[in-house]
């Protein structure tokens, strides 16, 4: 890819949606060879590696791990048995249903294993055509990441097809095992008696094994992957992090301005234009107002007021300016979304969302990107009044969503405590960050694309590197829950909002250059990241923030009424 910060690269028109680049032709064309290998693609000087993962080896798939005695014990089983499988791969669903919402995926990654268990168990019974038809009902309570695992299942369509490790799963030798906190398996047992009480688990527990660990424990990574890693990842720029002189004595200074609404108004949202010279923030009473920054006092400045428009009628819900800030897109709890000018204030659409809570525009202007309370992500073009097409996959609302520098991912975060990221072109589900234990509240990608941080309700700042999936760290320094993350322009520097009103800074460079830093522990890794915290003045919230400049940081808060 071209560095985002060349200016011919900008002029490109905009792409349409599902209309295949170069990129795409060529990562469809290498992968439908060679699936996942590793190659090089070399043009003049400039060499992108492209890391095409070895072929995924399901967890039933090769050689048994024990004896080859133990294997002989697996028997067929009759229909009877074989109905209490289907039963149990239901019961998992309905349970997955009834989880709280951050809870629900711990849960849900049960339900393809016992899919696939119940499936071969019926292969190896005999009973093809009622594995298939098992298979044929159920395979809709699976996203669509699971699609080339289930239809690589299917090719099992006799006994002798059943690979040694999954007759050893069959016949009890061995279990799979599935990590949960302690406050999820003590739900999923409560749910488990309320939904299940002839014992349908019983098969359950027959091929599988929960391992608990304790909530206050730091996440860890982990190690066993449990579904494939997709197609490469493409980074917005060839540098991960420049080489910019960096002196921790001489950190941007921080300009501090008040959202002032009218008397009796709430700020429910506010959004910074691209040059951070304009602060735009809507309230309760369906009003937004468009106003000035201040970036040159150092004390806290009131905001002027400069442009109000009664959006809606009832309270705006979030509000993002366009690239280049010609329009300004609000969201309100009317179901309504509006596209405004900004020069003549006057509305140039109306949509009809679905409980849409965070808008995102593309990097280049043509579309944006909405998360909704009913699960699901949706594109839509700034000249069509329906969405252009979904990311479908979350468990629970979304609460934020984010375009990579690039614009060729959408990166979103749920109450379901997952990160995803979404291919623009594919439509496919590219990533899945598991490590949060309450919503996501705030993602960040880095200026060179490569990482995303995120920050949750559950206090938590994770940075994690896009190209293999992997958390490179988790982080607990604020007290409260994260409010927002961003970038110094110079990739350097992560500063992060906390609802406890601190603002803390992070050595980024050290954060993923440093190859001790792995091996340390999360008191260490903040000891020496951690650059400094700034508490907020009195009775104020911050509300968003981003960087002017390498020198100057800009704040809006709002009065803690």
């Amino acid at each position: 890819m071209g560095n985002p910060h060349n200016k011919k690269s900008n002029k490109k028109k905009c792409k349409e949606p599902g209309k295949k680049n170069k990129r795409t032709q060529e990562k469809e064309h290498v992968s439908g060879v060679l699936d996942y290998g590793i190659s090089e693609v070399q043009k003049g000087d400039v060499v992108r590696k492209q890391k095409f993962y070895e072929d995924f080896v399901d967890f039933y798939e090769g050689a048994g791990l024990g004896p080859i005695q133990q294997r002989i014990f697996c028997t067929t089983v009759p229909d009877k048995v074989l109905a209490d499988y289907e039963q149990t791969f239901k019961t998992i669903g309905k349970i997955t249903k009834e989880m709280v919402d951050f809870r629900k995926y711990e849960v849900y990654v049960m339900l393809y294993p016992t899919l696939a268990i119940a499936y071969l168990q019926m292969v190896w019974s005999g009973k093809l055509q009622r594995a298939i038809s098992f298979v044929g009902r159920n395979k809709h309570e699976l996203d669509d990441s699971y699609k080339r695992r289930i239809e690589k299942l299917k090719l099992i369509r006799k006994p002798l097809d059943v690979p040694q490790r999954a007759l050893e799963l069959l016949s009890g030798a061995d279990k799979v095992k599935f990590c949960m906190l302690t406050s999820t398996f003590n739900q999923f047992k409560e749910l488990e008696c309320q939904l299940s009480p002839s014992g349908h688990l019983k098969r359950f527990l027959d091929h599988f094994e929960i391992l608990t660990y304790a909530d206050d424990k730091i996440p860890q990574e982990q190690t066993l992957r449990d579904r494939p890693l997709p197609a490469p990842f493409a980074w917005a720029s060839r540098d991960v992090i420049p080489d910019c002189p960096f002196n921790r004595k001489n950190l941007p200074s921080l300009i501090l301005n008040n959202a002032m609404p009218s008397p009796n108004d709430d700020v429910t949202c506010a959004t910074f234009s691209a040059d951070h010279c304009t602060v735009a923030f809507g309230t309760s009473s369906g009003r937004v107002h468009v106003v000035a920054v201040n970036k040159d006092w150092q004390d806290v400045n009131s905001l002027r007021r400069e442009t109000l428009i009664s959006a809606h009628q009832k309270p705006v819900l979030a509000c993002a300016f366009s690239p280049g800030d010609s329009h300004l897109l609000t969201s309100s709890a009317d179901r309504t979304m509006r596209l405004w000018c900004t020069r003549t204030a006057l509305c140039k659409t109306v949509y009809v969302h679905h409980g849409a809570i965070c808008l995102a525009f593309a990097p280049r202007g043509c579309h944006f990107a909405t998360a909704s309370n009913d699960n699901v992500a949706r594109v839509w073009g700034v000249d069509s009044t329906e969405p252009l097409f979904e990311f479908s996959g979350h468990l629970a609302r979304l609460e934020i969503c984010l375009f990579h520098p690039n614009g060729e991912y959408l990166a979103t975060g749920s109450a379901d405590a997952t990160v995803r990221i979404w291919d623009y072109d594919t439509r496919a589900q590219m990533r899945l960050f598991r490590g949060h234990r309450a919503p996501i509240k705030a993602l960040a990608y880095s200026v060179c694309g490569r990482f995303l941080v995120s920050g949750g309700r559950d206090d938590l700042i994770i940075v994690w590197d896009t190209t293999n999936e992997r958390m490179l760290h988790c982080m607990i320094w604020h007290n409260a829950m994260i409010e927002s993350i961003g970038f110094s322009h110079c990739n350097n520097l992560m500063v992060v909002w906390g609802k406890d009103c601190h603002l803390s800074t992070f050595d980024f460079q050290l954060l993923v250059r440093s190859p001790e830093m792995e091996l340390s522990s999360t008191k260490a890794i903040i000891d020496q990241s951690l650059i400094s915290t700034v508490q907020s003045p009195r009775n104020r919230i911050f509300l968003k923030s981003g960087f002017v400049d390498r020198n100057r940081l800009v704040a809006i808060c709002k009065i803690n009424s």
